[in-house]
């Protein structure tokens, strides 16, 4: 597309051609009738030297690039003729107007490099770019059109109103890129204002525009001197400025000026196809997103219509914690895990396929429960949300808590290779409400069980009201043989852990056949179990060790009959009463080794018992912590051992002088303990003392 400026310029090449092209004729005109009128002149005659040098003037013409130096050349030679000699007018005329003919030739010339330059510039602006890369090849197509050192373009920023630099060429540094003067200021101010070109040969002295500091700090640090400015109109609308500048004085001339604003113009158009070619690109990449969110969408609606139809398929058929939490994994593509409300793990699931990571270990028992998933656990307790979790391993870790109501379960931890999508959150929140359904369902069941077993249990304990034979089938629905040893343990602990306790003990010692209820506050549990030491360490490991509950246990049996194994559930409540009067913690005992101690002390205190002992041979005691001595030992094992000096001394690893001194100390510090039948109140406070500080568990 061609500007008027552009036609201009064309018209007047084609004017200057043909004017060469008459003034060449002319001169051969003149050359062919001085040849007709003329008789041949003898060859030394200066008529012919004439007319050589006519043909060298038009062999001159042409020539290419060295046209102007060539003439320039040959016309100093003629003013070199002597003043008289006839020719020498004619061939100085002939001379400088061959000079003006060829310097019509290389205008001509340049105006149709310039012409071809701007065609193809804007053939090639035509292109279908982006837009950054179309704004830059116009700085750099004007740039290199007017050789200059320096070309950028400027427009209106739609933010704040000021001028900004939207593509450069030939900078320096990137400063230009930073420039954002106010849209009357500084060359492109004016150019904005008045919508014509505008060149100046020395910017800074130039006083025809407004100067802005920031504007001439940026023209200072590219040591620009001359600029020349075009706008780009598309219509009434200014697209934006051309500016192209040279770091040394240059006037521009009208032609070079026109070449820039014909460029602009193309420019403009060029600018409007990148503009909608960009509008279409983005329509298409949303158009796209929108498809993409859509394809989403739908699986994202699959995904939960076929969570919800599996769940609900579960939970009516009443399928287990162990079934839904395998369901929950394949859906969700995760590693899932059940914590109860102790946060110990109760269940884990995988889907097929699953590359476990090399440290799985987000979650540990109650005793020491990950921070981070416990955090989790509190926080979705409050939102009824799921909540992310920092996991001990590079997956991606969702927490979900398992309530009904203000009861909570436990919480499902779900690991995945991938960042959740939204729905999945919400298919793992609905998986968490769907587990409580399912654990008020076992809730349900286990308390019509738990109701069975605490009623079986009771008149195990109570063999009057029923015999054997009618125990028999009731026992044995719950796996107990009541033809093989039983023996009872009655476990006291803090009364919120109770119902906890109870099933931990059902799932933990499932391997042995047993019974576990809540009876008058205390665990009461029956179990087929022949050796007690066997059953001691078990309960020991599970309470204080593996779940840290602090409290005491007794045992008894193990019974070969119903009524020995209720007749002994006073005496291991006794037990338990003396374990709490001796201060006693975290142990499991036998009830026979405290059965006479439990029958004797069974209403006393703890501070009463204290000063039963105190009253007995306190003395002894603390003359024992005062010097570091062992009279308390040594009188318990002298007793132990009927008195006889020989044996303790054994036992003791002691003289048997020196066992006879410690025993006149003793006599010093008690008086007459061996007279008056203080011997069996001394013994028996001497195994109270040892009760008490004992803190093994103490073995029959």
């Amino acid at each position: 597309m061609c500007t008027p400026h552009s036609s201009r310029w064309v018209y007047r090449g084609i004017f200057t051609a043909s004017s060469t092209q008459q003034t060449a004729l002319q001169l051969g005109r003149c050359l062919s009738l001085s040849k007709m009128k003329r008789s041949p002149p003898p060859k030394s005659s200066f008529v012919s030297g004439t007319l050589e040098t006519y043909e060298e003037i038009l062999r001159l013409l042409d020539q290419g690039e060295e046209r102007h130096a060539s003439l320039t050349s040959l016309l100093q030679e003629v003013e070199m003729l002597a003043d008289d000699h006839p020719y020498r007018a004619s061939l100085l005329g002939a001379a400088h107007r061959a000079l003006t003919i060829g310097k019509r030739l290389e205008q001509h010339q340049q105006n149709e490099l310039s012409l071809r330059a701007v065609f193809e510039s804007a053939h090639a602006l035509t292109e279908l770019k982006e837009l950054n890369q179309v704004l830059f090849d116009i700085v750099e197509r004007g740039r290199r059109l007017l050789g200059s050192d320096l070309a950028w373009l400027s427009g209106v920023n739609p933010e704040d109103g000021n001028l900004c630099v939207l593509a450069v060429s030939g900078v320096h540094s990137n400063q230009a890129l930073k420039t954002n003067p106010p849209v009357n200021a500084g060359v492109a101010g004016h150019v904005l204002r008045t919508r014509s070109p505008f060149a100046t040969h020395d910017y800074m002295a130039d006083t025809r525009f407004e100067h802005n500091p920031e504007s001439d700090a940026m023209i200072n640090g590219e040591a620009l001197q001359s600029l020349v400015a075009v706008p780009l109109l598309s219509g009434p609308e200014l697209t934006g400025i051309l500016l192209v500048g040279d770091r040394y004085t240059r006037s521009y001339l009208p032609r070079e000026i026109s070449i820039l604003a014909t460029l602009a113009a193309h420019a403009s158009v060029a600018v409007r196809n990148a503009q909608a070619f960009d509008l279409t690109r983005r329509a298409l990449i949303d158009t796209e997103q929108a498809n993409q969110r859509l394809k989403e969408q739908t699986a994202a609606l699959e995904l939960a219509a076929d969570a919800h139809e599996r769940l609900t398929k579960l939970l009516a058929k009443g399928a287990s914690l162990k079934e839904l939490i395998h369901s929950v994994a394949n859906i969700l593509d995760g590693r899932v895990t059940y914590l109860d409300a102790a946060g110990i793990e109760v269940c884990v699931a995988t889907p097929p396929n699953y590359e476990a990571p090399e440290i799985i270990g987000s979650y540990q028992s109650v005793s020491g429960i990950d921070s981070n998933i416990q955090s989790a656990v509190g926080q979705s307790r409050v939102t009824g949300r799921a909540i992310a979790a920092q996991s001990a391993t590079s997956l991606h870790c969702k927490v979900a808590a398992v309530m009904s109501g203000d009861e909570l379960f436990g919480a499902l931890v779900i690991q995945t290779q991938s960042p959740m999508t939204e729905q999945a959150v919400r298919v793992f929140e609905r998986s968490a409400t769907a587990t409580a359904v399912l654990q008020l369902s076992a809730e349900k069941k286990s308390a019509s069980l738990d109701q069975d077993i605490n009623l079986t249990v009771r008149a195990l304990l109570e063999p009057s009201q029923h015999t054997a034979s009618d125990m028999l089938g009731q026992v044995a629905r719950h796996g107990v043989d009541i033809s093989k040893p039983l023996m009872l343990a009655v476990i006291d602990i803090e009364k919120t852990k109770v119902g906890y306790l109870v099933r931990k003990l059902s799932s933990r010692m499932r391997h042995r056949p047993q019974l576990s209820t809540e009876i008058d506050g205390h665990i009461v549990m029956v179990i087929n179990q022949a050796e007690n030491h066997l059953l001691e360490d078990e309960l020991h490991a599970l309470l204080f060790e593996e779940l840290s509950f602090p409290g005491v246990a007794a045992l008894s049996g193990p019974h070969f009959s119903l009524h020995g194994l209720a007749q002994s559930y006073p005496y291991v409540k006794r037990s338990i009463g003396l374990l709490h009067a001796l201060r006693r913690k975290n142990c499991v005992v036998h009830e026979s080794s405290l059965r006479m101690y439990a029958v004797l002390f069974q209403h006393q205190s703890a501070e009463e018992l204290d000063a039963t002992i105190e009253s007995l041979i306190g003395r002894l005691t603390e003359y024992d912590a005062k010097r570091t001595t062992q009279l308390a030992d040594t009188l318990h094992a002298y007793l132990d051992n009927m008195q006889n000096a020989r044996v303790t001394a054994g036992v003791l690893q002691i003289h048997v002088n020196t066992l006879h001194n410690r025993l006149e100390t003793i006599r010093t510090l008690l008086g007459s303990w061996d007279s008056d039948g203080r011997v069996a109140e001394i013994h028996l406070a001497l195994r109270l003392r040892r009760l008490k500080n004992d803190a093994r568990t103490v073995r029959v």
